[in-house]
């Protein structure tokens, strides 16, 4: 009984970054590309797949956008979620410029529980090198706009698109799968 209560309480956004009107109305961004790929398509289908998966768990599931025609603007996604009664707000990106692996980005103690819960299916998933939890100050940004969530939130760099390594994870179906049950597991405990 506990469980059910929990999971009728629980009520996810997962926030696939980048996409239709993200900084400039009416423009796709579509965020980093490398090897014929792009961010903004990645993430949504690891949204696309935590939500599948949530869902079967019996987990509320909001998605900001479920396809590349959704207007999204970046500093209105959290805006969105607490809309829906979001209890958790989770935005999925990939990251570039030189790298390898994962890590999550929180602003304040009250999320980096959530920050650990996804930081930790993203290494079992993809088994990447972890590059840690990091504080928002920590991010190329001074502020992460999708952190302005009134509740745990979090910012989860999946792996480096532009690393063939990382990338043939960040395509992988079965690697997406068990991130989604990771973070499954992680937000039932």
């Amino acid at each position: 009984m506990a469980v059910s209560n929990c999971m009728a309480n629980l009520r996810v956004c997962i926030d696939p970054g980048h996409g239709m009107s993200n900084r400039s109305p009416g423009k796709y961004d579509p965020g980093a590309c490398a090897h014929g790929l792009s961010e903004a398509d990645i993430v949504l289908q690891w949204a696309l797949t935590c939500k599948w998966v949530l869902n079967n768990a019996g987990i509320f599931v909001y998605l900001t956008r479920d396809d590349d025609r959704d207007n999204t603007p970046v500093g209105s996604r959290d805006d969105m979620a607490e809309r829906q009664n979001c209890t958790h707000f989770i935005s999925l990106h990939c990251n570039a410029g030189g790298g390898t692996g994962c890590e999550t980005y929180y602003r304040d103690d009250a999320d980096k529980a959530l920050a650990t819960i996804v930081q930790n299916a993203l290494l079992s998933a993809t088994g990447l090198k972890s590059r840690g939890l990091k504080t928002e100050d920590q991010s190329q940004h001074s502020r992460l706009a999708v952190l302005d969530f009134n509740g745990p939130a979090c910012l989860a760099e999946t792996g480096f698109i532009d690393k063939a390594h990382d990338a043939k994870k960040l395509v992988d179906r079965d690697v997406r799968i068990r991130f989604a049950e990771g973070l499954r597991d992680g937000l039932l405990k």
